[in-house]
């Protein structure tokens, strides 16, 4: 009797445990994810969202998508979810009773079970007035997120050409941090650029490539077959930082560009990896300009003294060029005044680039960054296998390399392409 006992009050006891864990509410955030919006005190923080968001009762949580939203409820008490579709860049969802609801006059409280970004873009598209440095011919873009009077976040500034379809360079300011704070002013180049015009991404305007066109391109392709064999290169974001990569989910049409597999998920992933160990001890950011010079030219064969230049036709008639050279412009916006304030990290995408080249460009000083020299990416970088890369400072290399902006970080200028909006201005097409 007396064991019995024992175990009753066992079971209850885990009973009223469980309802404690159990208690609050839970709603599955599905791709792409939207992201929360947190006041404390007179800061106001953006962060990610996870896959599962809990919350325990009464306790609100507002979300921004920059498309609006999608998402399932149902009428509270009923289970009879149907789908919901918003045009509403920010929603409030409340805990009440272990259910997310959205309160909203003269409907019915609706238990939310689930949401997600419409589209597939987390962040808006803008163009500036001011331009990038060299960028004044072209279009200078941003992504980001505009609050109004609480402030922005800008996630990237790009220098596009739009009449020739061709990225220029992407500016960032890298690493940001995961809650990331939303001011009037933020550190970095891209405080100079303004939210001025709304632009409507459009994505027929950029070439959309499939996963498995380049890999069909070189095995019809007898003398590339030959060549390169395998899957040598892939067509995708020139961003690799997931951090800030994971900010412009939507414009992968407009931002990829063709590497060299080895390089990418080699050496530059492993510069990477050295720069965000490089900011986390000590909450360092860096500027961050990077693009692409040249073409891959292919080795004489048979006794044919003319190079041919390595491109990629696709199924609708358009080409995709390969580049002879992934380079990125990095400066420390905490300067000690050492040669590892402001360098050039040049990533070689060419899988004929021979090590005895590397001194056409600059003498290498990789060494000479100190959070460099110590990471894996500085024992690994003078191997080919792991693609070649080389540090160079920006004198070296700045009249070398195309599209590589000679104007100082920060110098941002009156754009000649871009017409201010009227007062009232609506999103215009980015065409």
């Amino acid at each position: 009797m007396l064991a019995l006992h024992t175990v009753l009050m066992g079971l209850s006891v885990l009973s009223i445990l469980t309802q404690n864990v159990n208690g609050g509410c839970s709603m599955a955030i599905n791709d792409p994810a939207p992201l929360i919006l947190t006041s404390f005190g007179s800061k106001h923080l953006l962060s990610a969202a996870p896959g599962q968001l809990l919350r325990e009762n009464y306790e609100s949580v507002q979300m921004y998508c920059a498309g609006g939203f999608n998402g399932v409820h149902n009428r509270r008490g009923y289970y009879d979810p149907k789908e919901f579709n918003s045009e509403e860049t920010t929603k409030t969802f409340t805990c009440r009773s272990d259910d997310f609801v959205e309160d909203i006059e003269n409907v019915p409280q609706m238990r939310v079970q689930s949401v997600r970004c419409r589209g597939t873009m987390v962040s808006q598209m803008f163009e500036s007035i001011k331009s990038l440095p060299d960028c004044g011919d072209h279009m200078t873009l941003v992504v980001g997120q505009d609050f109004g009077a609480i402030g922005s976040i800008k996630s990237a500034g790009i220098c596009y050409d739009i009449v020739g379809s061709e990225l220029k360079y992407v500016s960032y300011t890298a690493c940001p941090s995961k809650n990331r704070i939303i001011e009037k002013m933020q550190p970095g180049e891209l405080n100079g650029l303004g939210l001025d015009i709304n632009v409507a991404y459009t994505k027929s305007l950029f070439k959309a490539v499939s996963p498995t066109a380049i890999g069909a391109y070189l095995e019809h392709d007898k003398q590339l077959k030959q060549l390169l064999g395998g899957v040598t290169f892939e067509h995708t974001s020139l961003v690799q930082d997931e951090a800030i990569r994971s900010q412009l989910a939507g414009y992968e049409d407009m931002l990829s560009v063709v590497w060299l597999r080895t390089l990418r998920t080699g050496n530059w992933r492993n510069w990477q990896y050295a720069l965000h160990a490089a900011s986390e001890p000590a909450g360092s950011k860096f500027d961050i300009r990077l693009g692409v010079s040249g073409q891959v030219a292919l080795p004489q064969m048979g006794g044919c003294n003319a190079s041919r230049v390595l491109s990629i036709d696709l199924v609708n008639g358009s080409t995709l060029s390969v580049p002879a050279h992934i380079w990125v412009h990095v400066r420390d916006l905490h300067p000690t005044g050492k040669p590892q304030d402001e360098f050039v990290v040049i990533g070689h995408n060419s899988p004929f680039f021979k090590g005895e080249q590397m001194s056409d460009f600059c003498p290498t000083m990789c060494d000479q960054v100190v959070w460099m020299k110590n990471s894996l990416f500085g024992s690994l970088l003078d191997y080919p296998a792991y693609g070649l890369v080389q540090c160079c400072r920006v004198q070296d290399v700045a009249q070398k390399l195309d599209n590589f902006p000679e104007g100082p970080f920060g110098g941002v200028v009156a754009s000649s392409t871009a017409i201010p909006p009227p007062e009232e201005s609506g999103s215009v097409a980015s065409a």
